[in-house]
């Protein structure tokens, strides 16, 4: 008989197993899994394992209390079984592919304190399922495809959030209500199109970071020199101005600012009272001087530029931020020699520098953690016009067999061509679009390798004028020749002439009208003559 007891016993423990939680939250888990497909997701829960291993999920006196499954690839539509778990304080389930819209089952979970969803497909008004929610403290609904009907009552309820997430929710105008949450600390408003109205942001004293990127916002709102507690502002992608930057000087706690993507031609010159600066963008703007109004900014450690109009040499007034950690000048037009004394991260790629430029600095081995500055631009964009049917030469200025030259159609779709310069025979309609060529040079240092692209800007070939319009005041003669091409034109100014082999490769250029190709040899030749009108290409031969 005891032995009896004693097999039922351990058939119970065995068979019999209990979870760190109950069936039920169990079970609810189960079927998020299995209705988010689960089976895909970056990171599986082994379903065999107890829960308390599953990824994202935390476990506490036997419930689950919080649900991080951020990033996890998750599917389908919003899961209605996490209504099951009456005692979850934080659920995250952005930057997924979750679809359909938010359903009402989660208005149960009244202990929630944190709750981001965003950054999902999620569509609908999600009002009635966020009501109750009341003591959330973190709410995140921002990048989905939501549609407020109220946005005001949802906000009365919460009067005790301090993380605010509503980018990309189709407000106008910043809320009303959000001047009664004081309490908020971060506020992300992002990717709306306020242009104005925002008074209501005056009250957020205790506001540390302010996202109002991708609106509409013409000047820095004078409102913001109330939030002086601000850390972090975010004003990246509007159409903001250097002299409408007036309340900017108040923010004396700002470390990370961003006016990327703005109408900035010079620095904002209330920029030099922002001690505290740490983290500065300014990219994709239009400025090309003024570098000494940051000098200043002696606790700056990154700084970037890329995409401006800056030219000529490197600016050495950067180089007086004795902080300066890393540097960004991608997309700009600097050439000429660079300092030695530059950040440990310095990224220069896409300027004007020569492989000269860089090879002078690269022997100098100066320490670096990172130097970007490969590819280079080099050649000015330029059009040339072609008639269909008629041939056409794309030249570009980098010669020499150092290089290895690739032509490419569209920016990207790579072609067969590898000479110097792309030669068309006979013009057809998919041929008109932009080229681009990259000559690739590579050399061993002392102690590393110089590895280098090199990109021409675009070459873009358009149809001609009118037949009547080019051909009739342009023609070459006599052809075949035998010592001179002449060019005869009653209109146009020839600029430049180019004689190219079929190959594409340049044999020699002039400015006359008269062209003395005696030392070339027999064999046939096209020649582009450059006017104020474009490029006009013709074939010939020389016997």
């Amino acid at each position: 008989m005891k032995k009896l007891l004693f097999f039922i016993l351990i058939s119970t423990y065995t068979f019999g197993q209990s979870w760190s939680i109950s069936f039920a939250e169990r079970s609810a888990l189960v079927n998020l899994f299995n209705t988010t497909n689960g089976e895909h997701w970056s990171v599986k829960w082994d379903l065999n394992k107890d829960p308390r291993y599953w990824f994202g999920i935390k476990i506490k006196n036997g419930t689950v209390r919080e649900i991080n499954l951020s990033g996890n690839a998750l599917q389908g539509n919003f899961p209605v079984s996490l209504a099951g778990f009456s005692k979850l304080e934080k659920l995250d389930l952005s930057s997924n592919q979750l679809s359909g819209e938010v359903s009402t089952a989660i208005s149960g979970l009244t202990t929630l304190v944190r709750l981001d969803l965003s950054n999902n497909r999620l569509t609908g008004d999600p009002t009635a399922a966020l009501l109750t929610l009341s003591n959330l403290k973190e709410m995140s609904v921002g990048n989905n495809e939501f549609i407020f009907a109220d946005i005001e009552t949802l906000l009365q309820n919460f009067p005790n959030i301090e993380v605010l997430d509503l980018s990309h929710t189709g407000l106008t105008a910043v809320p009303q209500k959000i001047s009664t949450l004081t309490k908020l600390k971060a506020l992300n408003l992002s990717n709306n199109s306020i242009s104005q109205n925002v008074n209501p942001l005056s009250t957020l004293l205790n506001l540390k970071e302010l996202n109002l990127s991708g609106n509409q916002l013409a000047e820095l709102p004078t409102e913001l020199s109330a939030l002086t507690q601000l850390i972090s502002l975010n004003l990246s992608n509007n159409a903001i101005s250097a002299h409408t930057t007036g309340s900017l000087g108040q923010l004396k706690n700002l470390e990370w600012l961003s006016f990327a993507g703005n109408q900035m031609i010079n620095f904002p010159p209330q920029l030099s009272q922002l001690a505290a600066l740490i983290h500065l963008n300014l990219s994709d703007n239009k400025i090309s001087s003024g570098f000494e109004t940051i000098v200043g900014l002696q606790n700056l450690e990154q700084i970037y530029l890329d995409k401006n109009l800056i030219t000529g040499d490197f600016p050495n007034a950067l180089l007086q931020l004795k902080k300066l950690q890393m540097i960004s000048l991608n997309g700009n037009q600097l050439s000429g020699e660079i300092p030695e004394t530059i950040p440990a991260l310095t990224f220069i790629d896409n300027n004007r520098y020569t492989k000269q430029d860089l090879k002078t600095f690269l022997l100098k081995n100066q320490p670096r953690t990172d130097f970007i500055y490969s590819p280079q631009r080099y050649d000015e964009p330029k059009t040339v016009f072609a008639s269909l049917g008629n041939p056409a030469t794309l030249t570009q200025s980098l010669s020499g067999e150092e290089y290895q030259f690739a032509w490419f159609k569209n920016l990207d779709q790579r072609t067969p061509v590898q000479s110097e310069n792309y030669y068309i025979s006979s013009i057809e309609d998919e041929d008109y679009t932009k080229y681009t060529c990259e000559a690739y040079y590579f050399e061993v240092l002392p102690n590393e390798l110089i590895e280098l692209s090199f990109f021409r800007e675009p070459v873009t070939i358009e149809k001609s004028l009118k037949t009547a319009e080019v051909n009739t005041d342009l023609t070459i003669y006599p052809n075949p020749a035998t010592d001179v091409i002449n060019i005869r034109t009653y209109k146009l100014n020839i600029e430049k002439v180019f004689i190219f082999d079929l190959s594409g490769k340049l044999i020699m250029t002039e400015t006359s009208k008269k062209i003395n190709i005696n030392h070339l040899p027999s064999a046939t030749y096209i020649i582009s003559i450059k006017t104020s009108e474009g490029l006009k290409s013709f074939k010939f031969i020389k016997i």
